[in-house]
């Protein structure tokens, strides 16, 4: 017999949003070996699939549900209730999750995203919460089907069954489109000039892959197909998306103006399934109110990079009308984690290479985007993660910050020498309280809190008033008090 040697332990989020009427998946992270689970109370109008570790259906009144999940093995039992909070809103806490793009880019196929699918379960990140599958740029082909809709190219013979199979491993499913004729590496995007757009193909000889008919990024910008054609097919598409099971879309285009923004939004909200809507890239901070009012993320910045001085820019300089706007269901987006090994952009990738990012710059990096409570979300080589990767990514008292219900942004102070100090209230009277060195030397610095705090990586328990020494581009993250009991 297997011997199992730990209890369970849940890693849902508080509250989780649906809306009305709309069909929804559910992820239910809980670590451990030989698991019996069981939802007690599931609302009317969905069903518990302990085999996916899912619940999933309609829910149609309004109101808050509480949900009532258990898991056992031969090591214990343990139960946790996760707030079903049926209204406007959805993806309460941010995403957590992987994108293509800085792993695959140009090579991403299927039998590769099922990889990744099948490395996210069994390598025990969905087991902590990691739980979005996302293609980014280059799985589109022409335009078919029922609805006239973008389907998938050569290499994506049929999307609904590759939703099935990422939901089958109990993930949720993600793609990526743009209201522009082209996407930024030169597929078709969401709007065309009524077949007039085809002039601007590259014969066929000349392309790097057959549905990449605008050619590699920048072609877009030069045959000036960065732009909403004359007939709007987005709508077509979200229908498509809806019925393959869908459950997050990127919407890339610069600027992300609002006409444009809640046309997409309306359309998704009316699609009969919730989809979160991300924006990319770089969306105004003058309309980041607005912006939000409408989807669930909002890029504040370009592409970011495995450099410091590009994870440092964004991460510091997050600007305050973006912290401001934030809240349940509102996450300002500094883009993605440049953690593990990765490959570049606007290229097939068919292997890695270790982020150029220090392991600490790494650490810093996932701690930042925890006390913003920014997305999460991976683009490394899942199948091959090496175990100080894996250990990084599964803190689950850094995600725990992420993850916190309220939602509640920083509070910010610049301590000189390149030290800044976050404090970030937490739903249950706690407080983080993150120190950041941007510097390239050993800084120190005082705390004045009169707490004990517990440091989150170190798991060190010291007073936080005093002087603190922090290594270059480093931190260190304290959790004041003591977290309220919960089975999770």
């Amino acid at each position: 017999m297997v011997s199992v040697s730990s209890a369970p332990r849940f890693h849902a989020p508080e509250a989780f949003g649906v809306r009305p009427g709309s069909e929804f998946f559910f992820p239910l992270p809980v670590e451990g070996e030989k698991v019996s689970l069981h939802c007690l109370n599931p609302p009317p109008g969905t069903r518990f699939d302990a085999a996916t570790r899912s619940l999933r259906g309609k829910i149609s009144a309004p109101r808050v549900y509480r949900v009532e999940f258990e898991a056992e093995n031969p090591a214990g039992h343990v139960a946790c209730a996760v707030k079903f909070v049926v209204g406007d809103s959805i993806q309460l806490t941010p995403p957590m999750g992987w994108n293509s793009w800085y792993c695959f880019s140009e090579g991403v196929g299927d039998a590769r995203i099922r990889t990744v699918a099948d490395a996210m379960v069994e390598r025990g990140l969905a087991a902590h919460g990691w739980n979005f599958v996302n293609i980014d740029d280059c799985w589109q082909g022409e335009r078919g089907g029922k609805y006239g809709a973008l389907q998938g190219n050569e290499r994506f013979p049929d999307m609904g069954a590759l939703a099935d199979y990422v939901h089958s491993r109990g993930l949720r499913f993600g793609l990526y489109s743009t209201p522009w004729i082209s996407t930024y590496a030169g597929f078709r995007g969401g709007s065309t000039d009524g077949g007039c757009e085809e002039r601007f193909f590259l014969p066929p000889g000349e392309r790097l892959q057959p549905n990449q008919v605008f050619g590699r990024y920048p072609g877009l910008h030069r045959l000036k197909v960065d732009r909403i054609g004359f007939v709007w097919n987005v709508g077509d598409d979200i229908r498509q998306w809806a019925e393959w099971g869908v459950d997050f879309v990127k919407m890339d285009w610069l600027p992300n103006d609002l006409p444009t923004t809640r046309r997409i939004a309306t359309e998704l909200r009316n699609c009969g399934r919730d989809i979160v809507l991300s924006l990319s890239n770089n969306a105004p901070v003058a309309e980041a109110q607005e912006l939000l009012d409408c989807a669930e993320l909002c890029r504040i910045t370009g592409d970011i990079r495995d450099e410091w001085e590009s994870i440092s820019a964004i991460g510091f300089d997050h600007p305050a009308g973006w912290r401001q706007a934030a809240g349940p269901g509102r996450h300002p987006d500094p883009d993605m984690l440049q953690i593990g090994a990765i490959g570049i952009p606007n290229r097939p990738n068919p292997t890695y290479t270790p982020s150029r990012l220090t392991p600490e710059e790494q650490r810093l990096q996932f701690s930042l985007w925890c006390l913003l409570s920014a997305p999460l979300l991976l683009s490394c080589d899942i199948a091959g993660m090496d175990d100080q990767t894996f250990r990084l990514l599964t803190n689950d008292d850094l995600i725990a910050v992420d993850q916190d219900p309220l939602v509640c942004p920083p509070r910010i102070r610049d301590c000189g020498d390149g030290v800044l100090e976050y404090r970030k209230p937490l739903a249950d009277g706690s407080e983080a309280i993150g120190l950041f060195n941007r510097a390239d030397e050993i800084r120190r610095t005082r705390l004045a809190i009169p707490s004990r705090g517990r440091e989150l990586w170190s798991g060190e328990e010291r007073e936080l008033c005093g002087e603190f020494t922090i290594a270059p581009h480093s931190c260190a993250v304290y959790r004041s008090g003591s977290p309220a009991e919960s089975g999770r």
